[in-house]
């Protein structure tokens, strides 16, 4: 935990007899201190070759104000730092050179002319040694750490249009597999970090959110819709995921981790002012690269022609009354050419939103989110929706005592056709993907009054 603390600096100027009393305040002041050099009493004015200067500094990505910046002047002990908006005042000789300074960030040193304001763009820093990875109880420097893992950033999954985290892992992570089995909506991933490790139990890792396991795999008890149980997390609102991939790495969880360990972070209030954000997107997804499919016409030509060969082969003499698939008509007298494609898939639209609230004081943090989310996949009747809020608080009681409390709620639908593709399920059946291929375009889906085209036995047609 940093330390809180206030230094008194007396400051000589030699030539005029100017004494300074200074009092230096450190980032943990609150935004409203415009600056952080305050004099308290001057019996004369500036010596004439100083000058004050008043600047800002912002991240150059985002552009928001950084606060608590260090900036020195090189070779001396002036120095202060920004406020709460990114703002710092000094006074300084002529001819100095600044230091600007930043965990996070790169370093710069500035040489200044005759400047008397300065607008800086920090760079966020490509160190990764010194990047933080969680580990069991704790966290390490990537520099301290002998295991095998990996640290994925939100920066790398944020832009991406997914309904969980998981399937936005694919190619982030190297020695990690991630595959989608199929296009239903909430169907889970397959997940494989350093190849199968099991040939009867499974080889989902072990995720743990916030220091706490949850399930993986589909959990569903159905063969019709799956369930991920990691869907019901939304993506916006993880700060990190680290994969744990070898024995030292995950020894602390047990026979639990053999396939590896996922840990997930999730984003807690920064220093600073309120941040209040919005995220969301819309998407349209559709099938693709599906087979080109006979024509009723077609259809029927070749299906009656199979019959006739299959009846000269057994020596019997082919007639006309043979055929067996014949033509069907709508009531305008139209012949009927049923494309099941379009009884089974469709353009499905999807949206995502949410909203976050944080921030942090001194001693306390928090973050508040709320999720709502309704996808339609490219199967007919295929939905799944997800409501979500999150909330989080960090207290600093004393330098050794933190506490910290998660609250979450999620309500999620689900909603799928037999898709045919999940497993267990019934694929040389009922499966809609089969039926979309196999079904006769010259029998219609409906009837006249619009009741399910189906005979008394079940059969589909009249």
């Amino acid at each position: 935990m940093q330390k809180k603390y206030l230094a008194y600096r007396p400051q000589l100027r030699r030539g005029k007899g100017l004494v300074i009393l200074s009092l230096l305040f450190l980032p943990w002041l609150p935004a409203q201190a415009e600056a952080t050099n305050v004099t308290l009493f001057s019996r004369y004015a500036l010596d004439p070759q100083d000058r004050v200067l008043t600047g800002t500094i912002k991240d150059k990505q985002s552009g928001e104000g950084l606060p608590g910046v260090s900036i020195s002047v090189q070779g001396s002990r002036l120095g202060t730092t920004t406020d709460g908006q990114g703002n710092f005042k000094l006074n300084l000789p002529e001819k100095a050179v600044l230091v600007i300074s930043y965990v996070g960030y790169e370093t710069q040193q500035i040489a200044l002319g005759t400047q008397t304001e300065l607008a800086i763009e920090l760079v966020n820093s490509s160190k990764q040694l010194n990047e933080l990875l969680v580990v069991g109880y704790g966290t390490q420097s990537k520099k301290e750490f002998t295991g095998s893992a990996s640290r994925i950033t939100t920066e790398a999954i944020k832009d991406l249009p997914v309904q969980s985290f998981d399937q936005a892992l694919a190619g982030k992570a190297t020695g990690v597999s991630i595959a989608a089995p199929n296009g239903v909506l909430n169907n889970p991933p397959v997940i494989r970090i350093r190849g199968v490790n099991s040939i009867s139990l499974s080889s989902y890792p072990l995720i743990v959110v916030d220091g706490i396991p949850i399930n993986s795999g589909n959990i569903s008890t159905s063969t019709a819709v799956p369930n991920n149980p990691l869907g019901n997390i939304n993506p916006a609102d993880i700060e990190s995921i680290d994969v744990l991939k070898d024995a030292a790495s995950t020894s602390i969880y047990g026979s639990r981790a053999s396939a590896g360990v996922l840990i997930i972070t999730t984003k807690r209030g920064k220093q600073g002012r309120v941040r209040v954000g919005y995220e969301g997107w819309v998407g349209v997804t559709s099938p693709t690269r599906l087979p080109k499919l006979l024509g009723a016409q077609d259809y029927m030509t070749i299906k009656n022609e199979a019959v006739s060969n299959a009846k000269t082969l057994a020596g019997g003499q082919v007639t006309a009354e043979d055929a067996l698939f014949l033509p069907s008509y709508n009531a305008d007298g139209s012949l009927v050419d049923t494309r099941w494609y379009d009884y089974v898939y469709q353009n499905g639209v999807s949206q995502n939103h949410g909203i976050n609230v944080s921030g942090a004081s001194e001693k306390t943090s928090y973050y508040f989110s709320a999720n709502y989310s309704d996808q339609n996949g490219f199967l007919i009747d295929n939905n799944f929706k997800r409501k979500g809020i999150r909330f989080n608080i960090d207290h600093s009681i004393t330098d050794w005592l933190k506490l910290r409390a998660n609250v979450s709620y999620n309500s999620t639908y689900n909603k799928s056709q037999n898709s045919g593709s999940l497993p267990n399920s019934t694929q040389l059946i009922i499966g809609s993907a089969r039926m979309a291929l196999v079904l006769p375009p010259n029998v219609s889906a409906y009837n006249a009054d619009g009741s399910i085209s189906v005979t008394s036995q079940g059969y589909l047609g009249v």
